[in-house]
């Protein structure tokens, strides 16, 4: 196929890049298909045209099954034609038989970003308004942690870090604890304690209080002290608020910082108990 560049082939070799990497940063809609299907060949021009509708939006790969039947059988393709979305890294929807171009577009949107307002709010510089929009979409799409994250980098952008830092703290534990929202989940959690001092209550615990002192070692911008404060706090209790602790130092290890520094963070990280 491969007509336009978000119009794409797939095969066993490159599903693992073409879906599994680019569903982490947008969805990824895959047409399980037959040249030998007569249903097949009627669905395969509506989801083009579609397809095209959405500019980008979302990536749609064809897969002839004829030609990778067993990663099709792995995948779980019993009857064609069979169109799978997704998200993540991991398949979250599916629509099988042949559907009308209004069905296609409706399972399309619910899954492609509603990116042209937001990103032309973002561009004229008008963050507090680009947040609000991704806000919607997040809300229409509450089991989309990518929404979450795209609303908690405005909302930081807007210099709004707790309320950025609320958002993730919203999320169910496992889809706080992976990939960029793990990240930026530690960054805000240090730059909130940090913004709250002594307003807050006494620690409860050790591990508090050495999260806490790691957070003002950043306000310093003492990346090598905050790290020995986090992996202190992870040894005392490793369940410290579902293992931030150490999700904070790694976080921390991602930031531009001298080059003694960063050796001695990644020393820290590796020789940890």
């Amino acid at each position: 196929m491969g007509v336009l560049s978000y119009i794409v082939d797939g095969s066993a070799e490159n599903f693992p890049r073409l879906v599994l990497e680019n569903s982490r940063r947008g969805p990824v809609v895959v047409n399980f298909w037959s040249p030998r299907a007569g249903p097949c060949l009627v669905l395969m021009p509506r989801l083009v045209r579609v397809a095209q509708e959405y500019g980008g939006r979302v990536l749609l790969v064809m897969l002839n099954t004829d030609e990778y039947g067993e990663l099709a059988t792995r995948l779980g393709v019993r009857a064609l034609p069979l169109v799978k979305v997704f998200r993540g890294g991991a398949e979250v929807d599916s629509l099988q038989g042949v559907q009308s171009e209004p069905e296609l577009r409706g399972f399309f949107g619910k899954y492609a970003p509603r990116s042209d307002a937001v990103a032309g709010a973002y561009v004229r510089g008008e963050i507090a308004q680009a947040a609000r929009l991704a806000a919607q979409a997040a809300l229409e799409r509450p089991e989309d942690p990518e929404a979450a994250l795209r609303v908690a980098r405005l909302l930081v952008l807007d210099k709004r870090p707790r309320e950025a830092f609320t958002l993730l703290e919203a999320l169910p534990p496992q889809g706080r604890a992976q990939g960029e929202i793990a990240l930026l989940h530690a960054h805000l959690a240090l730059l909130v304690t940090a913004l709250e001092g002594d307003t807050v209550p006494p620690p409860a615990s050790e591990a508090e209080v050495l999260f806490r002192a790691a957070a003002t070692a950043v306000a310093r911008d003492d990346y090598v002290g905050a790290c020995e404060n986090l992996v202190e706090s992870a040894a005392c209790d490793s369940g410290f608020r579902q293992g931030l602790a150490l999700r904070a130092a790694h976080a921390l290890a991602t930031l531009p910082m001298a080059h003694e520094a960063r050796v001695r963070i990644e020393t820290l990280l590796t020789d940890r108990p």
